[in-house]
């Protein structure tokens, strides 16, 4: 983008949390996140296809850009060769399927869901609510604004955890890719190993929050945190480098 403020590759290592962000006027991503924040303040209701249309159309404009500036025909591509390209990335994929982090973090979602559909959290809001209008407790707003903030910390990176674990051990085995001609800080999937990681912390300490809060249900918390923790440990073991990695604006 033209805007001298926007941050260069900033969006490639973050976690998609814009509303959360303090570089949200300054990513090429966010920028158009508050566009769309503007419009319905506005009374406007953009309607998201279309948006996702007009990405798109952007996105084809760009590559085509770029592919006339190294001289690619995109059209001049074989049938043999787009099967080779498809048999590779299919090849690929399994295997960072198939890899021990990837499958540990498959397993993330579901065990989440499993206590959060328990309804055990809604039923402590609605203690720590009646507390609130008794006037029994005076910090029970505060209780309350703190689990939220955990269970939507919980929730946003509940799938996000495993697709960048899958995409983590994709870059990893992409063998053409040129990352090692970059020193660990720069190297792409390191940044992908880090925002990760950051992730795990954070789902790591709300569910720590939770655990204090519900001790009836520990078995189940620990369950999670416990498959976090070895992920966590997995992804340092594999990655030795990843927290030395620089993240445009966030780590400069």
């Amino acid at each position: 983008m033209p805007d001298k403020d926007i941050i260069p590759g900033i969006h490639n290592w973050c976690d998609r949390w814009c509303e959360k962000c303090s570089f949200i006027a300054r990513c090429a991503v966010g920028v158009q996140e508050l566009d769309l924040i503007e419009e319905e303040q506005k009374g406007n209701k953009p309607d998201f296809w279309e948006g996702i249309n007009e990405q798109f159309t952007k996105s084809i404009q760009l590559i085509d850009e770029l592919a006339k500036e190294k001289g690619i025909d995109l059209d001049d591509i074989p049938d043999e060769e787009w099967d080779k390209i498809n048999k590779e990335r299919e090849e690929k994929e399994l295997e960072g399927e198939n890899h021990p982090i990837s499958k540990l973090a498959g397993k993330y979602p579901q065990d989440c869901q499993n206590i959060l559909n328990d309804n055990f959290v809604k039923g402590k809001f609605d203690s720590e609510i009646q507390k609130l209008e008794l006037e029994l407790e005076k910090e029970a707003k505060t209780k309350i604004k703190e689990l939220k903030e955990a269970v939507d910390i919980i929730r946003w990176y509940m799938f996000f955890i495993p697709a960048k674990s899958k995409r983590l051990m994709m870059e990893n085995l992409d063998t053409e890719f040129e990352d090692a001609e970059f020193p660990p800080e720069e190297r792409s999937y390191n940044g992908t190993a880090k925002i990760t990681l950051i992730a795990i912390e954070r789902s790591i300490s709300s569910w720590g929050l939770l655990l204090q809060t519900y001790p009836e249900h520990q078995d189940e918390v620990l369950s999670v945190l416990a498959l976090l923790q070895k992920l966590q440990k997995m992804i340092h073991t594999e990655f030795p480098d990843a927290l030395s990695f620089i993240r445009p604006g966030f780590d400069e």
